[in-house]
């Protein structure tokens, strides 16, 4: 039923969406629907915990994929780079999530405890680059790499490009530069006290 549940959404968007649909496109009962969602919310909360769980499988995949490069720079591009195509992938989904469910209890708290795990998932693929990490307190400056990361995600969720500064930009050249961006901050050695 969750195929068929995001079957639906991709076509026709959250209004489409309801229990009737779901369970013809299933081809299944409205028993069997309510027993395992309980309702068109418990469908919702499903349908989050499945993108939550998509999204953090392909972020663990970024980082394998990022793991093996020898500089902080290459790593942090070859992250960013399955990471936005991710959030490219799943745009539809995260935009609904984000826009119209934002109030709903239970999803905002899958989605900060999800928003934890990648940032932990984040920190230690930098950490392993320590040694490029110049700032005396790296755990910080990663946290706030980590947030300014978030912010250019959510940014590719909420706006098309265009929208952002009325200069559109290919993904491949903006996640270059935001690459940059974050190396010369991790690289900096931070304020004098």
């Amino acid at each position: 039923m969750l195929d068929a549940a995001e079957a639906v959404f991709a076509e026709g968007g959250a209004d489409a969406l309801t229990v009737d649909a779901v369970v013809k496109r299933a081809d299944g009962s409205m028993g069997n629907f309510y027993g395992r969602f309980g309702d068109r919310d418990g469908l919702l909360q499903a349908m989050h915990e499945r993108f939550l769980e998509r999204f953090g499988e392909a972020t663990q995949a970024a980082v394998a994929a990022a793991a093996g490069e020898k500089t902080l720079a290459g790593a942090i591009e070859v992250f960013l780079t399955r990471v936005v195509a991710t959030v490219h992938e799943h745009r539809n989904s995260a935009r609904f999530f984000v826009f119209h469910r934002s109030g709903d209890k239970a999803l905002r708290a899958q989605g900060i405890e999800a928003n934890a795990m990648f940032a932990a998932i984040f920190t230690s693929l930098v950490l392993r680059y320590r040694k490029e990490i110049a700032h005396p307190r790296p755990s910080t400056t990663v946290d706030v790499a980590w947030r300014l990361t978030f912010a250019a995600m959510v940014q590719q969720v909420m706006f098309d490009n265009q929208e952002v500064s009325g200069v559109p930009m290919a993904t491949k050249p903006l996640v270059r530069e935001i690459t940059r961006f974050l190396v010369a901050y991790l690289k900096s050695p931070g304020a004098k006290a």
